[in-house]
């Protein structure tokens, strides 16, 4: 089950919220809106009638009034605890147990020993700042088990428990059973938060152990912010990290404080399908189309470029078999290596048979090496401007469809044409041939292209795809540009060994 963060764009990005009786570390540095971003999650309970415990080891409750001032928060709501918690140099040997302060001692204590801690309040005048109790992993769960009360819980921020234990295990080890105690004894949500390591002049972090780096280890989710100039400007943003069992997204948002509280903007990265009239053509593969906003612009063209080892070839042939399956024709230039008999097997196993759509007119082919057989629909001649122009201008006549599709490979059109030609070619098809339900796909290696020749594609098409192939052999597809969709997503392709073929997963 799900629990709202109070911010409705997060809950958005997060399929619903954080994860009911599980704990969420939100890092960053300074001033990036974790505290602001923790109260908007507990605002949100508090508005649904739930008890809620803010503990802060930075600042009063004074302080967190002051600081959440310019926002609609109650720090009053009775239904809210707010305590301080901090370590203040001293020995003690008092100790807090099972809800009360057990003295050992008499009065001959040392605030001495500064390698030691004391339990404390901030801001002073409770019980426990009269004593003289170690901060001590086994006193912290004990302060965290009887303080604690609600079905939200915070604690603003895990880096000033960091001198609980100069130790990394035994800080490990405290963390676990702080988050065990709020999640499974108290059935509490949770969020930590925590400053983000920073390098010191060598390089390397400050301190013996990086307090958030540490914790992400153990926790159920991680959400960072940053704060970034650009051009001037002091911007914050937000990302999530991880969340387990949650199919989030890991874009790039930002955050923008208001008399609400926190915005994560922007709200869509494309326009309102009611703001333009569009005419998508699927491409007959679920994932791609979503990512795509529907599919590929009707009266438009699409670039997809490739780094030469993504398989392209057979995600493009699927794409150009479903949409013959839609009453739509294809003109196709192919790859230079590209093969007929390949082609011709490729088209027959996915249900359209080459030579059928040959003769149907429902299939065109620019033949740049004289290898296909003789057929009306097979261009040998389009090796130049005109020869390509008069092709294009037959094709519109032949075609018995609803529309063209033309396929170009960019890299095998430049062979052909050069540069400057390719350029103006292109620019014709896309002015003077292209009509509302026609579309041109271009693909490419961008590495074995003119940058200006790749930018200028980039350029007149209105969707951008890139297909690439890691390290490890995982393919993927980013979608940078496109006036609909899902703009800067990333996604997985996955091969099958039946229809649909290919899958292109979240």
């Amino acid at each position: 089950m799900a629990v709202s963060t109070g911010i409705e764009k997060l809950d958005e990005i997060l399929d619903g919220g954080f994860q009911e009786n599980r704990t969420v570390l939100v890092t960053g540095p300074p001033g990036a809106g974790k505290s602001t971003l923790a109260m908007n999650f507990l605002q949100a309970g508090l508005e649904n009638d739930e008890h809620c415990t803010y503990i802060s080891t930075e600042q009063t409750p004074d302080e967190l009034r002051d600081t959440f001032e310019p926002f609609s928060f109650d720090l009053t709501d009775e239904s809210l605890t707010v305590l301080s918690l901090h370590a203040r140099p001293g020995s003690g040997t008092d100790q807090y147990d099972q809800g009360t302060i057990v003295e050992t001692y008499g009065a001959d204590r040392t605030d001495d020993d500064v390698d030691r801690h004391l339990l404390r309040t901030l801001e002073g005048g409770d019980e426990i700042d009269d004593h003289f109790i170690d901060f001590t992993p086994a006193n912290l769960r004990e302060f965290f088990r009887f303080n604690i009360s609600g079905d939200r819980v915070v604690v603003d921020s895990i880096s000033g428990l960091r001198s609980v234990s100069e130790n990394e295990q035994t800080y490990r080890r405290f963390l676990l059973d702080l988050i065990q105690l709020i999640n499974d004894h108290h059935d509490a949500t949770a969020l930590f938060t925590a400053e983000s390591s920073r390098p010191n002049t060598n390089g390397m972090q400050t301190g013996q152990f990086s307090v958030d780096e540490l914790t992400q280890y153990n926790l159920h989710g991680v959400i960072r912010l940053q704060r970034n100039r650009l051009r001037g400007t002091d911007r914050r943003l937000l990302e999530i990290l991880k969340m387990r069992g949650v199919a989030y997204d890991d874009r790039t948002f930002e955050l923008v404080f208001g008399d609400e509280g926190i915005r994560i903007l922007p709200e869509n990265r494309t326009f309102s399908s009611t703001l333009r009239v569009t005419n998508h053509i699927s491409t007959g593969i679920d994932g791609l189309d979503t990512l795509l906003g529907g599919g590929i612009l009707s009266g438009e063209s699409a670039v997809v470029q490739h780094d030469g080892k993504a398989e392209v070839g057979g995600i493009l042939y699927v794409i150009l078999s479903n949409i013959l399956k839609e009453n739509r024709s294809i003109a196709l230039l192919p790859r230079i290596n590209s093969q007929p008999l390949f082609l011709q097997s490729v088209f027959e196993r996915l249900g359209t048979p080459m030579d059928d759509l040959l003769d149907d007119d429902r299939l065109f082919v620019f033949d740049h090496h004289g290898v296909w057989d003789d057929h009306q629909n097979i261009f040998k001649s389009a090796e130049d401007e005109s020869g390509i122009k008069s092709a294009m201008t037959t094709i519109h006549d032949r075609s018995r469809s609803q529309g063209v599709v033309l396929s170009l490979d960019t890299n095998t059109l430049r062979h052909m044409l050069g540069e400057e030609t390719t350029r103006q070619v292109r620019s014709w098809l896309q002015s003077s041939v292209v009509t509302a339900t026609d579309a041109i796909i271009d693909i490419h290696n961008p590495a074995l292209l003119q940058d200006e020749l790749a930018a200028f594609h980039v350029d007149l098409a209105s969707q951008l795809l890139e297909a690439w192939m890691n390290d490890t052999g995982l393919q993927y597809v980013q979608l940078h540009k496109s006036p609909t969709g899902d703009t800067g997503a990333v996604r997985l392709i996955e091969y099958l060994d039946k229809p649909p073929y290919v899958r292109v997963v979240t």
